[in-house]
């Protein structure tokens, strides 16, 4: 940890000399994570996207962001990074620094609706029903033309993941669903934002929701919980009612299940290929209580609906 830990805090002394007339709040931040969550420096693979990362909350907590301010875009240049990755990196570090109270900003509410990509779908669902998905070669090939016909409809990437690591090719997994999650990220955040509304009632906004509900999975099973949570919440947040159960996997990751598959085993019988949801739902109710700094303004949302 100790080498990501010094070249974060020279990169944000230096920033701050340059940028922040020599505040000291960029490096408190970090020493905040080094003292409750060692495991993001340690982890960090990139310290640098790291660095970004807490100047870009201190930049936002502080007003300084944004239009007439200093955007994630300038960040990332000084950093050499991107910036929708600190967009990404900065909603982890908030979240874990303030907690849900502070992780999203709610005087302006930004809701995004994707275009309707009708012909696109229709060619995925045509796909899905054919013979042709049957053969895993001849499957490949079809869902990398469909991406070709719009490298902005999310769910040819998630099938293309599946047949990968069905042909042993988990490295091509890997790539696929990152290359997919990086574009959804463009494609719905505004000025660094994720939006405050990503509703999965808009037939539209599926395929997003689906694209970063499966990239969070690949984080979990990659081990970096912190990150699977936070992309979780977004989900959360930003469509409480919750039609991909993102709040059972919240609660399962921070039980200490290792992939969704280890946590969904529990839920089924042998031989069985659906989980029992009257049984989720009930260790869900039992679990969610110990929980309640991440999730518990959920639960009080749940309680004031039925009021």
């Amino acid at each position: 940890m100790q080498n990501n830990y010094n070249t974060i805090k020279i990169q944000l002394r230096k920033y701050s000399f340059e940028f922040l007339k020599v505040s000291n709040e960029p490096l408190d931040m970090l020493e905040r994570l080094k003292d409750e969550h060692p495991q993001m420096i340690e982890e960090a693979h990139k310290p640098y996207l790291m660095a970004a990362a807490i100047v870009y909350v201190y930049l936002k907590r502080n007003n300084l962001n944004g239009r007439g301010g200093i955007t994630a875009k300038a960040v990332g240049e000084y950093f050499g990074v991107k910036g929708t990755a600190i967009s990404a990196k900065a909603s982890d570090v908030e979240f874990w620094l303030y907690g849900m109270d502070d992780y999203f900003d709610e005087d302006e509410v930004y809701e995004f609706i994707d275009k309707d990509r009708f012909k696109v779908n229709e060619m995925y669902w045509e796909f899905i029903e054919s013979e042709d998905a049957e053969h895993i070669e001849k499957s490949i090939s079809i869902l990398k033309n469909i991406i070709k016909k719009d490298s902005d409809y999310f769910d040819p990437y998630i099938t293309l993941h599946e047949y990968y690591l069905e042909n042993a090719e988990p490295d091509k997994a890997i790539v696929v669903l990152v290359e997919g999650y990086d574009r959804a990220m463009d494609l719905i955040m505004l000025d660094g934002e994720f939006p405050d509304e990503l509703l999965w009632g808009f037939l539209e906004n599926r395929h997003i929701v689906r694209m970063i509900f499966n990239y969070a999975l690949l984080m979990w099973r990659l081990e970096d919980t912190e990150r699977a949570v936070s992309l979780m919440l977004q989900l959360l947040r930003s469509n409480p009612g919750d039609n991909i159960g993102a709040r059972y996997y919240i609660v399962a990751i921070l039980e200490g299940f290792e992939s969704e598959e280890a946590f969904e085993a529990g839920f089924m019988e042998d031989g069985e290929e659906y989980i029992d949801w009257q049984k989720q739902e009930e260790w869900f109710q039992e679990k969610i209580v110990k929980h309640k700094r991440v999730l518990g303004w959920w639960l009080d949302m749940e309680e004031d609906e039925w009021e």
